[in-house]
């Protein structure tokens, strides 16, 4: 009886754990371990070409013309679910290629983006006037998504009730401030010695 509970236990972890790690169905291939990382192919821009590969990060440009929509994103490394996280150092810019019309004001500038595709090699192109090597991604499936709400901070103070007001502390030095003490009957007046 014990060991049925402690694998039915294991096996509910598992589950739990595997359901909090999902990438979104769009993004989710046959071979997870399949995926060629980016700075895979930056270190070798052609060895790759036709691999499945999930990139990610922050648009930067959308450009559509006739022939499809490019998108030129900052990558940035990807979570247990797919959505990049942003920090202050990126590994780079790729580009990816898509068929048809992408609205730039849906996927606009500085949105969280994900792709899956096929990488394609490389393509010379600059960034203002630095040239530079975007790896291409072909896009079969992308995934923007939803932006960040900043979490609502609320600062509560723990010091005692008495110890909140400035009756018993030294906000501003010069201003008196009022100490309890005991309170003596006969108290000796000043002068007194």
């Amino acid at each position: 009886m014990k060991a049925w509970i402690k694998h039915s236990a294991i096996v509910v972890a598992a589950l739990s754990l595997a359901a909090c790690s999902a990438v979104p169905d769009r993004l989710q291939v046959a071979n997870e371990d399949a995926l060629v990382a980016y700075e895979t192919v930056l270190e070798a821009p052609n060895a790759n070409n036709g691999e499945m590969a999930r990139w990610g990060g922050v648009i930067a440009e959308v450009r559509n013309s006739d022939a499809g929509t490019v998108i030129e994103v900052v990558n940035f490394p990807l979570n247990s679910w797919g959505r990049p996280v942003p920090g202050e150092q990126s590994s780079g810019r790729f580009r990816a290629t898509l068929n048809g019309f992408v609205d730039p004001m849906v996927y606009t500038q500085g949105s969280e983006v994900t792709f899956t595709g096929t990488v394609a090699g490389v393509e010379k192109g600059t960034i203002g006037e630095y040239n530079y090597l975007f790896p291409l991604l072909n896009v079969s499936a992308k995934y923007l998504w939803p932006e960040r709400k900043e979490k609502a901070q609320m600062e509560v103070n723990y010091d005692a009730l008495w110890y909140r007001h400035y009756y018993y502390t030294r906000p501003f030095y010069p201003r008196p401030v009022y100490i309890p003490g005991p309170v003596m009957k006969d108290q000796p007046k000043q002068g007194d010695n």
